[in-house]
């Protein structure tokens, strides 16, 4: 699935957020609430400069993991591009 439009990232990022609630509820249940709570404003803010935004997949192109998502913001009068990711999707590893 290509996500090339709005909706396409829509219907993504319902998709991805049941898979994190399922992680959260079986890894760290005291989250889940709080995630919920938090999610509905940080898709709101996303979707809502959707057309600014850049988005990346690892080599596979899979997008059943996370994706990450590029703005250009100002910062000190110069545009930086800015990588985010949901935290509750990273694994951590140590080397």
């Amino acid at each position: 699935m290509p996500l090339e439009t709005k909706k396409s990232y829509t219907a993504y990022l319902k998709d991805y957020m049941k898979k994190l609630v399922a992680k959260l509820e079986e890894k760290s249940p005291d989250q889940v609430e709080v995630f919920k709570s938090n999610m509905n404003k940080v898709m709101k803010d996303i979707l809502g400069k959707f057309k600014d935004l850049q988005f990346f997949t690892g080599e596979s192109m899979e997008i059943d993991g996370i994706v990450g998502i590029m703005e250009y913001r100002e910062i000190n009068g110069e545009s930086v591009p800015v990588l985010m990711f949901f935290k509750h999707g990273l694994e951590e590893e140590k080397f």
